[in-house]
């Protein structure tokens, strides 16, 4: 019996001791990251079989396991790869509302300052610092355009920058798990589980998220493979696949991620956006496919409407030379190229081809405001000319009617709208005619092509260029229909405000399911310092009841020596 009690002690202390070290790497490893905390699996040892029935022989440990939860695990590495793609795309978001600001300092208000000047260009049309300070303004507006512009292709080029980080780490992860795997299942037909190998996979898989959401299924030999969430493999068994990040066929300002599939002839699959469902990889695809696009097309949009307007009006006017004016704006398509096209502020047509004066014998209060042109002017210009604007009584309303000055009258009248142009659209050239005042009945206007002598002080176009501040020509959004260049502005910052609040909202969320998730599985596979310390005293305490088995056996054998001299 002496050498079973010597047998039943050293195993009882052999147990302890594995308890105690177990719990010695718990507590060592209660701030690694994604520790799973370790216990020893213990199991009675087979009886033996005597005369006297069956004698126990003790205990022995089975092996160590890992406390662990995969349903858990799973819910965190979603939650982990919606927060990483909700976080990067909230990023670059805050990064994108800097470029367009509000204020003073946003393009809207330039613009308008910009239609502002020609107040004084039209007061003194022979002014030439009036003129040059329409042009200075026209700069300042171009400028505006062009660092905003160019502050979205720089980042769309970061955007590109961080696609082809987040590849290279996922390259790597991916190495490293299918490194792990192999590891894996070399111990895996040992019968027991590499518990701090699984819990260093687990880490680099909880990491692949960050960057790309993953699927895991586990094999036979304990490897695991993992696909992204569009279905597509990275690693089977002991091999990973290889992302590369390469250049939109249809757009080569974007960038798109793609397989590797024949490294030797350089050959690459272009990956769909919908199969990288999640991760900082999604974040970034979503800010640049959606996001900045978008509000990349509309400052396109509101760009090329203000330009192409104020172009078509000044194209309307004349120089103080006679010229019909050229394009103050040179646009290439694209709003980083927008520049002035011109330099002279005799270029500055602010005069319009038509005149329009008052006949001394109307007994209305009505004077002319202004005329402009609305299409271009035939060359030579059209035989109507002059034109007669007579104002009649028709029923209880007063009408006019635009005709040829050698007639014929015509029959028919258009209501007279207080407020509202006459329209002239019709003739040659198709104009606009502003009146201030009330035209009386019998009342007449006259209209004619501008004349040599009249050309430097007519303001015309001038009027014309500054009735653009309060006309609604510009449409970002086609629900909402035309808006004043200011107006237009407002909604596009409304527009990306939206964006960003609601980038905001869903980043919040997301990192509140992803610290939940994380917090249910440490309080599950976690070290919890306190009941390791418990533990502690308890194995110390088996550790030493064990030594004081042997010690019982040494005396009892000592006995029997002593029994025998």
């Amino acid at each position: 019996m002496g050498s079973g009690i010597y047998s039943l002690g050293t195993r009882a202390m052999f147990a302890s001791q594995a308890m105690l070290d177990t719990t010695a790497h718990n507590i060592s490893n209660v701030n690694t990251p994604g520790y799973s905390r370790q216990q020893v699996e213990l199991a009675t040892e087979s009886g033996m079989y005597t005369g006297a029935g069956f004698f126990g022989r003790g205990v022995r440990i089975a092996t160590v396991t890992r406390s662990t939860n995969e349903f858990l695990i799973k819910e965190a590495n979603v939650n982990t790869a919606s927060s990483a793609a909700d976080q990067t795309r909230l990023g670059k978001l805050e990064q994108l509302e800097k470029i367009l600001p509000t204020g003073e300092n946003g393009l809207g208000y330039a613009a308008t300052q910009f239609l502002n000047t020609f107040v004084d260009v039209s007061n003194q049309p022979q002014d030439m610092s009036a003129r040059q300070v329409a042009l200075s303004r026209a700069q300042e507006w171009a400028n505006r355009v062009n660092t905003a512009a160019k502050q979205l292709d720089q980042q769309q080029a970061g955007v590109i920058m961080d696609m082809q980080t987040s590849v290279s780490q996922v390259n790597s992860l991916t190495q490293k798990i299918a490194g792990l795997n192999q590891q894996i299942a070399v111990y895996n037909g040992s019968g027991h589980t590499a518990n701090d190998l699984l819990d260093q996979r687990d880490n680099l898989i909880k990491d692949l998220n960050k960057l790309v959401q993953v699927n895991t299924v586990e094999a036979d030999d304990g490897s695991l493979s993992v696909f992204m969430g569009g279905g597509q493999v990275l690693v089977l068994s002991n091999n990973a696949q290889t992302l590369r990040v390469e250049r939109d066929a249809a757009d080569p300002t974007k960038g798109r991620v793609a397989l590797v599939t024949n490294a030797a002839l350089n050959e690459t699959r272009v990956l769909a956006s919908s199969q990288i469902t999640g991760g900082a990889l999604n974040g970034l695809l979503r800010f640049q496919d959606e996001d900045l696009s978008n509000t990349r097309a509309e400052l396109n949009q509101f760009v090329a409407q203000f330009a192409n307007k104020v172009n078509e009006i000044h194209s309307y006017g004349m120089t103080p030379d006679g010229a019909y004016g050229d394009p103050i704006f040179s646009n290439t398509g694209s709003p980083s190229a927008l520049s002035v096209n011109l330099s002279n502020p005799k270029d500055l047509a602010a005069a319009s081809p038509l005149i329009a004066y008052a006949s001394t014998a109307n007994t209305g209060t009505a004077s002319v405001g202004g005329v402009s042109m609305t299409g271009t002017l035939s060359v030579p210009p059209g035989s109507a000319m002059p034109l007669t604007v007579e104002f009649l009584t028709v029923g209880a309303g007063l009408e006019y009617k635009i005709y040829p000055s050698s007639g014929p009258v015509p029959a028919t009248s258009t209501p007279w709208v207080p407020g509202t142009a006459l329209d002239g659209s019709s003739f040659d050239p198709p104009f606009s005619l502003n009146l201030n005042g009330a035209p009386a009945p019998g009342d007449t206007l006259t209209i004619q092509t501008i004349t040599a002598s009249t050309l430097p002080g007519n303001n015309g176009n001038a009027l014309a260029m500054l009735a653009l501040r309060d006309q609604a020509f510009v449409s970002i959004n086609s629900g909402l229909g035309n808006a004043t260049v200011t107006d237009a502005y407002a909604q596009m910052i409304g527009n990306l405000g939206v964006i960003v609040q609601d980038g905001r909202t869903s980043a919040s969320i997301s990192r509140t399911l992803e610290d939940s998730s994380n917090q249910t599985l440490s309080s599950t596979a976690g070290v919890n310092l306190d009941e390791e310390a418990s533990r502690l005293i308890q194995f110390q305490q088996s550790y030493q009841a064990a030594a004081k088995v042997l010690q019982v056996a040494q005396t009892v054998f000592d006995t029997l020596l002593n029994i025998t001299r």
